[in-house]
């Protein structure tokens, strides 16, 4: 793969749990793009530690971390940091989640289904400054569906939690129960709330009942 020449000095913070995903972030930049560095955050607590006295040209960011959704990381980011260029990188192909990245300011979104290219045409576009949506992206915002994309998809952990949550149970009783911290419990509540598009707990029950997940 041929390396795409930058300015020296070019940081890039990745914000992704995953290690798979991170990793092949790291190596699509490393191969991709001259004088980089690349600083990975597996919580979005630590990518906003990392941005308190550092400067970052861009940050990769998924939308579902383990603490705080990535709407909620880029409001906190932007709010501090006005002119941070962010790129989304996610899963969570959903218009709604589009639209909120959007009002947080981020400058860019793709599908991590994308291929190659287009993630580092989304790199390379939102670095100079510019708007870019990969193309899975804009037939969402067209209004056509992206395979697979109709329904939200949660995990394993975020269905037992979805569960309890239906049945009553508060944070901390939740987090008795499945030997996990309390505020991990309200992580996965938000991100619940992103991908079901609820403005609060009651209205993320009755869309999971309605639509037959719980």
């Amino acid at each position: 793969m041929s390396s795409e020449s930058m300015m020296p000095g070019k940081k890039v913070l990745i914000v992704e749990d995953h290690p798979i995903v991170s990793d092949s972030l790291f190596r699509l930049i490393n191969e991709t793009f001259e004088n980089t560095t690349c600083v990975h955050a597996a919580t979005g607590a630590k990518g906003l530690s990392y941005l308190n006295g550092n400067h970052f040209d861009i940050v990769l960011l998924d939308i579902n971390l383990p603490d705080m959704s990535g709407i909620e990381f880029c409001n906190q980011a932007r709010s501090r940091f006005p002119e941070l260029k962010v790129l989304v990188v996610t899963s969570l192909a959903q218009r709604h989640v589009i639209d909120k990245a959007i009002q947080s300011g981020v400058m860019g979104f793709v599908l991590k289904t994308s291929d190659i290219r287009d993630i580092t045409e989304g790199i390379r576009q939102v670095m100079a400054g510019n708007v870019y949506f990969g193309l899975g992206v804009k037939n969402l915002m067209e209004g056509h569906p992206v395979s697979g994309s109709s329904e939200p998809v949660i995990t394993r952990r975020e269905s037992e939690i979805l569960r309890l949550i239906a049945d009553g149970f508060t944070n901390q009783e939740i987090a008795d129960r499945l030997f996990i911290s309390s505020s991990t419990v309200d992580s996965h509540r938000k991100n619940l709330l992103v991908k079901f598009n609820s403005k609060n707990t009651a209205a993320l029950v009755k869309t999971a009942i309605s639509k037959g997940i719980i």
